[in-house]
C-alpha cells in the first residue's frame, strides 16, 4: 500500500531537517567520524530494539529504550567541538551574511594588491580572515604584530629568507594579529598530490571554522581563495578583491563571486540534486525516525489467513504468520465448515509498534469445544487467540471476507477398501499400458505392471462422509504422494504410500500401506524392420468363403523392442551375433494381420494393423547364448507397430466381370 500524501509530507519535511543538520558538519575535520557515529547508533538502537520485540526479550526492550536519551547526551558531549563548529557554520550562508561582521573593504583591498604583487614574482603567500569562529588556538605560538593591513607590511613579511614568511598571516577586524601562525592539514584524502602544504593548511583552516584564506603559490604563483571546506583556484588577480568581499560578506555594490553568479534556477537544482549520497542518508534517517515516531499511532491492516486443522493435545497452540489455526479436540473429527484451507480476510487494528510486528502476516488459533461436535456455530473474532510467535492481546480483529465465520464440526466416516494400482495412473488406460505418472524409476530400469499390489491388500480409511462414500464407490480416485523409486539399484522393492494431502486433505488411512513390486531392466529399440500384412477373418462363417479384399501391398513398419536380452559387458562380437539371432527370428516368427471382420465395420475398411506376440516362443527357439534371459521372468521380446503404418486400408476385390470390364 503506498504513503498517503501526509505521511510524505512529513518524510520530506524530516529529511531536509536532517539534510541541514548534515551538511553544517560536512567541513569538519571528524564530519565523517559524527556522521559514521550517528548512522551506528539509529542501525544499533533499531536493531536491538526490532530483536527484543521479535524475541519477546522484555528487559532488553526496556533497556534499549532507557540507554537511548543518554546516548543522545553522550554523543553531543564528546563531538562537542565539531557541533559547535557546524553551529557557527550557519550563519555562513548567503541570507544571513547582511547580519554576520564584515571586514574592513580597506583591508581587502590591501590584501588583494599584496596579493597579486607576490603573485607576480611567485612569490608564497598564505592570509587568513577571522571571522564569527574565534582562531586564538592558532594564535599560541606565533609572532604578534598587531598592526594596520598594509601591502607593504604583508610583502615584508611573506618576503623568501625572511625570519616571518614561514606560517600564515591571521587578520582580525582589519588588523594584522599575528603572523608564522601554523594552520591545520586537511584530512581530506580526495585533494591531489600537486596540492601542496600551504594550500592543504588554507584547506584545514576552513575545514574547521568559518574563516576565508587566500593563498599565492610559490611554484606557480597562482591565486586561490578557501572558504567552508572548498577551494577555489586560478582566481583572476583583477577579480580578487571582489571574489574576497563576496567571500566575506560584502554589501549589494560588491561583485559577486563565480558560485553566486549562477542563476537562481541552476542554484536551486544543486541544492535539489547536489550531493545524491548525503540526501539518500537523510531519507533513510528520516524514514527510520519517522518510524519510530509513528510506533504509539494507531493503525489497521487487512491480511489473509489460511484455515488449517489440528487435532489432539500435541496440536499446536501458538500463532503463526497467515494461518487461522482450529483445534479440534480429537483425531475422530473434521471440520466441514470452513474447508481446511480456505482462505479469510481479517482486518487488525492495534498501535503501529504493534503491527510491526505482524507486518508480515498475522496468525490466530482457535481452540474448538466437544460441545461444538455436529452443530453450527458463528465464531466471534474475541473466540481466538491472535498474534505472531505469541498471543498479542492488544489486537482488535474483524472478520473482513466473510464478514462472519460460522464453524461445523462433524465426525469422521470410516470404510475399509482395497486400493486400486490405477490410482498411481494419470488414467485407467495409462495404468494398462503401464504408465505410473506417481513413480520416479532409475534411469536404466522399467517397471514391471503385473508385479504391483498393495500391502495390505485392504485398508481402513476415513474422512468426511461424501468422500468415503465416494472412494468406496471408486477407489481409483484416491490420490498419493509421488513415489520415488530411482535410488534402487535391486529388483524388489517396498515403499510406503501417504495420502497426497493436498487433493484430499481431510482423508486419512488407518495403519500403513505399502506398495509392493519388481523392477527390471528398461526395455530399448533395437531396430525397426518393414513387415508383410496378411488379412485374417476371426469369423467362423467367413472361413468358407473368400476374403472380399485384395491383399495389402503395402509394408508395414514393426519396432523390435527388447528387456534384458543383452547382458552388460558382452564382447562386441557375441553382441552381434545375439542381435542377428534376434533379428532373424522376427523376420521368421512375427505374424503381422489386420482383421477382415474390424476392417468392414470401420469407415472407408480402414483397419488397425495387429502382432501375435512373440512370449513365450523367443524363449523356446532363441539360442544357448539367451539362456539367462529365458531364466528371467522380466525379461521380454516384443514387435510394436510404428505410429506412422499403425493403420491401413484396404481395397474391396471386385467381381469377375467387372475385372473383365
Amino acid at each position: 500500500m503506498p504513503p498517503d500524501p501526509k505521511t510524505i509530507a512529513q518524510v520530506f519535511i524530516l529529511t531536509v531537517g536532517i539534510q541541514l543538520f548534515l551538511s553544517f558538519l560536512t567541513t569538519a575535520r571528524s564530519s565523517r567520524m559524527i556522521r559514521g557515529a550517528a548512522l551506528a547508533y539509529f542501525f544499533l538502537y533499531g536493531v536491538l530494539l526490532s530483536v527484543a520485540e521479535q524475541a519477546d526479550l522484555v528487559e532488553l526492550e526496556v533497556i534499549v529504550n532507557s540507554v537511548t536519551g543518554f546516548a543522545v547526551v553522550i554523543l553531543a558531549v564528546v563531538f562537542q567541538p565539531e557541533l559547535r563548529r557546524g553551529i557557527v557554520r550557519i550563519g555562513d550562508t548567503p541570507l544571513l551574511r547582511r547580519f554576520l561582521g564584515r571586514q574592513s573593504y580597506d583591508a581587502v583591498d590591501e590584501v588583494a594588491e599584496a596579493c597579486i604583487s607576490m603573485a607576480k614574482r611567485k612569490q608564497g603567500a598564505l592570509i587568513a580572515f577571522e571571522r564569527q569562529a574565534t582562531l586564538d588556538s592558532y594564535t599560541t605560538n606565533s609572532v604578534k604584530v598587531d598592526g594596520n593591513v598594509h601591502r607593504d607590511l604583508l610583502d615584508s613579511i611573506f618576503h623568501t629568507g625572511g625570519a616571518l614568511h614561514d606560517g600564515a598571516v591571521i587578520l582580525r577586524e582589519g588588523r594584522v594579529l599575528c603572523a608564522m601562525a601554523i594552520l591545520p592539514l586537511s584530512e581530506n584524502d580526495q585533494l591531489a598530490s600537486s596540492v601542496g602544504t600551504r594550500h592543504r593548511a588554507a584547506l584545514g583552516l576552513t575545514e574547521e571554522t568559518d574563516a576565508v584564506v587566500v593563498a599565492v603559490s610559490e611554484e606557480t604563483g597562482l591565486i586561490s581563495v578557501f572558504q567552508g571546506g572548498t577551494m577555489e583556484r586560478r582566481v583572476l588577480r583583477d577579480e580578487l578583491g571582489d571574489v574576497l568581499r563576496a567571500r566575506l560578506g560584502g554589501d549589494d555594490l560588491a561583485a559577486p563571486s563565480r558560485a553566486e553568479r549562477r542563476p537562481l534556477l541552476g542554484r536551486l537544482a544543486k541544492m535539489a540534486f547536489g550531493d545524491p549520497g548525503g540526501k539518500l542518508t537523510s531519507l533513510l534517517l528520516a524514514v527510520f525516525i519517522f518510524s519510530l515516531a509513528g510506533r504509539a499511532v494507531m493503525g489497521e491492516q487487512t491480511f489473509t489467513v489460511e484455515v488449517q486443522v489440528e487435532a489432539g493435545s500435541e496440536a499446536n497452540t501458538i500463532p503463526t504468520r497467515g494461518v487461522l489455526t482450529v483445534v479440534l479436540p480429537s483425531e475422530g473429527l473434521h471440520l466441514a465448515n470452513p474447508m481446511d484451507g480456505a482462505r479469510l480476510e481479517v482486518r487488525a487494528e492495534a498501535s503501529e509498534a504493534q503491527l510491526d510486528m505482524i507486518r508480515g502476516g498475522l496468525g490466530g488459533v482457535l481452540l474448538v469445544d466437544e460441545g461444538w461436535v455436529g452443530k453450527e456455530r458463528q465464531v466471534e473474532p474475541s473466540d481466538l487467540s491472535w498474534g505472531l510467535g505469541r498471543v498479542l492481546g492488544e489486537l482488535e480483529v474483524q472478520f473482513v471476507t466473510p464478514e462472519a465465520l460460522v464453524l461445523k464440526v462433524e465426525q469422521y466416516a470410516n470404510d475399509e477398501i482395497e486400493p486400486s494400482i490405477a490410482s498411481l495412473a494419470t488414467s485407467p488406460e495409462a495404468a494398462a499400458a503401464g504408465d505410473f505418472a506417481l513413480i520416479s524409476l532409475p534411469q536404466a530400469s522399467g517397471l514391471l505392471a503385473e508385479s504391483l499390489e498393495f500391502n495390505p491388500s485392504r485398508v481402513g480409511v476415513r474422512g468426511p462422509a461424501d468422500v468415503i462414500e465416494s472412494i468406496s464407490a471408486d477407489p481409483s480416485i484416491l490420490a498419493f504422494e509421488p513415489i520415488d523409486l530411482s535410488a534402487y539399484s535391486g529388483r524388489g522393492f517396498v515403499e510406503r504410500v501417504r495420502i497426497d494431502r493436498t487433493k484430499l486433505p481431510e482423508i486419512e488411512i488407518d495403519g500403513e500401506l505399502f506398495l509392493r513390486g519388481e523392477l527390471a531392466p528398461k526395455e530399448i529399440l533395437i531396430t525397426t524392420l518393414e513387415l508383410e500384412v496378411a488379412l485374417v477373418s476371426f469369423d467362423a462363417a467367413r472361413l468358407t468363403g473368400d476374403i472380399p479384399f485384395l491383399p495389402p501391398t503395402e509394408l508395414v513398419k514393426v519396432q523390435v523392442m527388447e528387456r534384458g536380452l543383452f547382458p552388460e559387458g558382452l564382447p562386441e562380437a557375441t553382441r552381434t551375433q545375439m542381435l542377428q539371432e534376434v533379428l532373424q527370428f522376427a523376420r521368421e516368427n512375427a505374424r503381422v494381420f489386420v482383421d477382415v471382420d474390424r476392417a468392414l465395420r470401420e469407415p472407408g475398411n480402414r483397419a488397425p494393423v495387429e502382432i501375435d506376440a512373440l512370449d513365450p516362443l523367443w524363449r523356446q527357439r532363441l539360442g544357448p547364448y539367451f539362456n539367462e534371459a529365458k531364466a528371467d521372468p522380466a525379461s521380454s521380446l516384443r514387435l510394436i507397430v510404428d505410429d506412422s503404418t499403425s493403420s491401413i486400408a484396404l481395397v474391396r476385390e471386385l467381381p469377375d466381370d467387372d475385372q473383365e470390364k
